[in-house]
């Protein structure tokens, strides 16, 4: 009965899985609401997005699915600030959202160095770290993030400055002379964890924000 009871669940969790998989058609949607003017049939390094990113997307969106209320405070805020929802998803990729997440030299939801949090006005002492309050972090990565736009023009530069910083982006974007997704993915000094982050995070608004109006599509 035990055995039967873990199949059942096990395939419950499979078919949970499979319809939460964003369609391609999905994918270029979020690809378009972050500037992108081109498709996923048109960036080959994310030709296998679905199948690559399998595992770690599999966890995110179970961890979007226990801390939905949560996250919709950081949804209006974002409306509010006029950014696209895709970067409402980052904190998933940078800290699993956990707003007491610590790493090297990181905290928070948005995993803000202390130096980039003070500079976008946290306070970071012993007993108040802002970078672990939802509301305040979020202000803060907004405020970083317009900054960013400011820069690059272009949302999807801004999730890739966002990961690897202002200066090898544009060093990247130097010396390609492009600024396509599909030439910048390509390039060996692309740090795998930017590119990482972006297909999981690419996965997570297509399937969180787009599968519905794709479906609503004829």
């Amino acid at each position: 009965m035990n055995t039967l009871r873990t199949v059942l669940i096990l395939i419950c969790l499979g078919l949970t899985y499979a319809s939460a998989q964003p369609s391609e058609s999905a994918i270029n949607k979020s690809l378009s609401s972050i500037g992108s003017s081109e498709s996923l049939d048109e960036i080959h390094a994310l030709s296998n997005i679905n199948e690559d990113y399998k595992t770690g997307y599999k966890g995110l969106y179970s961890r979007y699915q226990k801390t939905k209320e949560e996250h919709q405070k950081i949804v209006k805020k974002f409306e509010e600030a006029g950014i696209p929802l895709f970067f409402s998803l980052i904190p998933y990729c940078e800290s699993n959202f956990k707003p007491d997440a610590h790493g090297r030299g990181t905290a928070g939801l948005w995993q803000f160095m202390a130096q980039s949090g003070r500079t976008y006005g946290l306070k970071i002492e012993k007993g108040n770290d802002e970078r672990t309050d939802v509301c305040l972090s979020t202000d803060a990565a907004i405020r970083y993030i317009k900054d960013l736009k400011s820069i690059f023009k272009e949302w999807y530069l801004v999730d890739f400055a966002y990961g690897m910083g202002e200066l090898k982006l544009q060093r990247i974007i130097k010396k390609n002379g492009s600024k396509k997704i599909s030439v910048l993915l390509k390039d060996p000094e692309f740090p795998k964890g930017t590119r990482n982050h972006f297909a999981k995070t690419l996965l997570l608004d297509a399937a969180i924000h787009h599968t519905k109006s794709d479906s609503d599509t004829p």
